[in-house]
Parts: structure tokens; sequence; C-alpha cells
């Protein structure tokens, strides 16, 4: 793999790359990839896709009903 340095980056810039990696559950490096892949079209195959966001949080007893509906043969 290469690797690539970037110069002057502002701290504005900065910040906002570093909070959108955050908000998609990734690494810097990987959120400028994925937006550089992105920009210029390039994709790898095999990527998995951005992380999908849940209609309410996940729960310890959610799993317990989920798990209990499951053995008990319900929808």
């Amino acid at each position: 793999m290469a690797a690539l340095i970037i110069r002057d980056v502002s701290p504005a810039l900065h910040q906002r790359l570093k909070q959108e990696a955050v908000k998609h559950h990734r690494s810097m490096n990987r959120e400028i990839i994925t937006i550089l892949e992105k920009v210029v079209g390039e994709s790898r195959p095999g990527e998995l896709p951005p992380p999908v966001k849940g209609l309410k949080p996940v729960d310890p007893q959610w799993i317990v009903d989920i798990i209990r509906e499951a053995r008990e043969g319900r929808p």
C-alpha cells in the first residue's frame, strides 16, 4: 500500500474530519480514504457498506426478548 502525507490542513478541517470519522465509526485514515474513493470513483471490491443506524438503541432486555421469541418460534 502506498502512503500519503497531507500538509497544511486547517484546524477546522481536521476537526470536521475527526467528527465524521467518529460519526461513521471509522478511523480518520479510513474516513479520508472513503471520502477520496467517493470523489475519485474508485471502490475496493468486497468493502462493507457504511454502518446502519438503528431505529432505536439496542438494550439488554431487547436482546433477551428477541432470543426468547426465536426459541418459542414467535415472529
